[in-house]
């Protein structure tokens, strides 16, 4: 018997109810013990025996003698049985062990993790975690774990913006110098545009319907004011005032009515020959060196249309030269600039000349010195287009001779149609679209397509409640331009004053002086400076190479790893997730082959 239950059995008196009248004492810690004169006492059950011989001990044995007939007291035995324990029930004690043996199972697998963690931190080859993992004093792996601390955070900093500048895929700029093929330089085609669109002289021909001629020259008046900006024109005036003129075709009334190329080109020399003409024939005629072409400058004349052309020597003697009649008498009474505006492009690309031309003055001698460059830019691959970078699936769309004016221009003429349901009349018809459609007339063009590209150019364009974005037009992989510098003189000069009005008054009449010279004729040389090519080749400037030497860089230096020492983390994240899983496995089988015997 225990020490306990021996004790309970020595103080007899405090349980002897005939021989007190007070209520006896109650002691909180004996309130398990049950004493023999209750009338149901649980039999507490017994273990399983160790042996036979205690087996039959246990049987032969009563737990509890009987009371004896002349014992007035319920006291209970001297010498109770010291097998007689109160022990847990099987389920409890059968809890209990698996408690305990899961709680073994983790202590154990904890020392296997610590144990093999610092098997690996005694072979790795990372100097810091050798030395937080070592059985120094704490306050020397405090200061380990303090340093690594700091150079980890540096150098995942330093990490995190190589990786930044990786992403935001940066290029440089290699400049070649080519010298010039035996065949010469491409010379580039040239576009000039007098700012008149319209002649004044159109407008007194008696030739045409009067009723016409007054409404469109009412028409220039009112929508060009001089002084004020573009005004906005009311539909009624539609219908009254401009009847006759509203579906009136831009191409047909342009031809009609603005300058034409005899009297705008007096003078063409090319590689100080005269200029051939356009079918690079022989003519004494200087204006047949030039083509028209439609622009949104309204009708312009280019040189060169087609791009046959080059130049094999340097200087304004073997570069083109021209003298241009600007012809000030002829101008509408609202145009307030005089001169004339000149765009050098390549053939294959349409003249942008209101975004990229520059001016001529009347009374000056201009040299334009062009030098050709060459741009090369590499190729993006992925989803989204980096800046610098070009598209190769553009070039095969645009089926070569891709240019970012071609496909804004493009642009433009799609946004047009779906909109207005006609073309402007000098854009190009786009790919995929109806051979049939129609060129806008005046109408058109007033109320619609001007509207149309001033929305377009601000980012508002809608069509049918549909928000327009802006064209995605990248630069080509490979492009040429020509870049120039201006430099002006005055013309004529006074020692060829009495000559050049000689000239000009046996062609145009006596009644010219030098001032109305000056405000007519201009000169123009364009040439160039140097027949070698600037080749501009941009390139990645941060690729895949320089991002792991960065990483690997602050990896050696601050944390004291290298290639090696991310294979062993490697293997042994690998090995410790090996390990979980099998263990989580084992334990889901057991699991389920428990639940499976119920």
């Amino acid at each position: 018997m225990s020490q306990r239950l021996q004790w309970l059995y020595s103080d007899e008196a405090a349980f002897d109810m005939t021989q007190r009248t007070e209520r006896p004492t109650y002691y909180p810690y004996l309130e398990h013990y049950q004493p023999t004169y209750q009338p149901a006492r649980p039999k507490p059950q017994r273990t399983t025996p160790r042996s036979k011989k205690s087996a039959d001990k246990s049987q032969n044995k009563p737990k509890y003698p009987a009371p004896t007939d002349d014992s007035d007291s319920h006291s209970e035995p001297d010498n109770p049985p010291e097998e007689a324990e109160f022990l847990p029930p099987p389920k409890r004690k059968k809890k209990a062990k698996r408690r305990a043996n899961r709680a073994a199972l983790e202590q154990r697998r904890m020392e296997i993790e610590m144990e093999s963690f610092k098997e690996f931190a005694s072979t790795v080859t990372a100097d810091y975690l050798a030395e937080m993992c070592s059985k120094a004093s704490n306050g020397r792996r405090l200061i380990w774990v303090s340093v690594w601390l700091a150079s980890f955070v540096y150098a995942w900093y330093n990490i995190s913006l190589s990786i930044a500048v990786y992403l935001s895929k940066p290029t440089a700029t290699k400049l070649n110098f080519y010298e010039a093929p035996p065949g010469g330089v491409a010379f580039p085609t040239v576009t000039i545009c007098n700012f008149n669109k319209y002649n004044k002289s159109y407008f007194d021909n008696n030739n045409n319907n009067a009723r016409i001629n007054q409404q469109l020259k009412q028409f220039l008046i009112d929508s060009t004011p001089i002084w004020t900006h573009k005004v906005e024109l009311e539909q009624e005036s539609w219908s009254t005032k401009y009847q006759s003129i509203q579906k009136m075709d831009m191409r047909n009334l342009l031809t009609e009515s603005t300058h034409q190329l005899k009297n705008t080109v007096e003078f063409c020399r090319f590689s100080g020959k005269p200029c051939l003409s356009a079918n690079n024939q022989t003519t004494d005629e200087p204006s047949d060196a030039f083509q028209q072409i439609y622009t949104e400058h309204g009708l312009c004349y280019s040189f060169n249309q087609n791009g046959a052309l080059s130049m094999s020597r340097t200087g304004a003697l073997y570069g083109l030269s021209l003298r241009l009649h600007v012809a000030q008498d002829d101008y509408f009474q609202n145009q307030d600039v005089a001169g004339f505006k000149v765009l050098l492009h390549n053939w294959y690309e349409p003249p942008m000349i209101e975004e990229y031309g520059f001016a001529l003055r009347p009374g000056s001698e201009t040299y334009v010195r062009i030098r050709l460059q060459k741009y090369k830019i590499p190729q993006f691959r992925d989803t989204n287009r980096p800046l610098g970078y070009c598209d190769p699936i553009l070039e095969e769309k645009f089926g070569g001779g891709y240019t970012i004016s071609k496909c804004v221009m493009q642009n433009r003429a799609i946004n047009t149609i779906r909109k207005c349901n006609c073309l402007a009349f000098y854009m190009d018809l786009p790919p995929g679209e109806s051979k049939g459609t129609p060129i806008c007339n005046l109408y058109q063009e007033w109320n619609c397509v001007e509207p149309l590209l001033e929305d377009l150019a601000l980012g508002t364009l809608k069509i049918n409640n549909v928000s327009v974005p802006d064209p995605d037009c990248p630069s080509p992989c490979v492009y040429t331009t020509y870049s120039y510098t201006i430099s002006q003189s005055e013309y004529p000069s006074q020692s060829v004053e009495e000559e050049i009005l000689r000239n000009v008054g046996s062609q145009r009449g006596s009644n010219w002086d030098i001032q109305k010279i000056r405000d007519n004729y201009l000169k123009v040389h364009i040439y160039f400076e140097e027949l070698s090519t600037l080749e501009m080749e941009r390139h990645p400037s941060y690729l895949i190479s320089n991002l792991i030497g960065d990483v690997g860089g602050q990896l050696g230096l601050l944390l004291g790893m290298n290639i090696c020492s991310l294979v062993q983390f490697t293997d042994y994240i690998i090995r410790f997730s090996f390990y979980q899983g099998v263990m989580r496995l084992i334990r889901y089988y057991r699991v389920k082959n428990k639940n499976d015997n119920k």
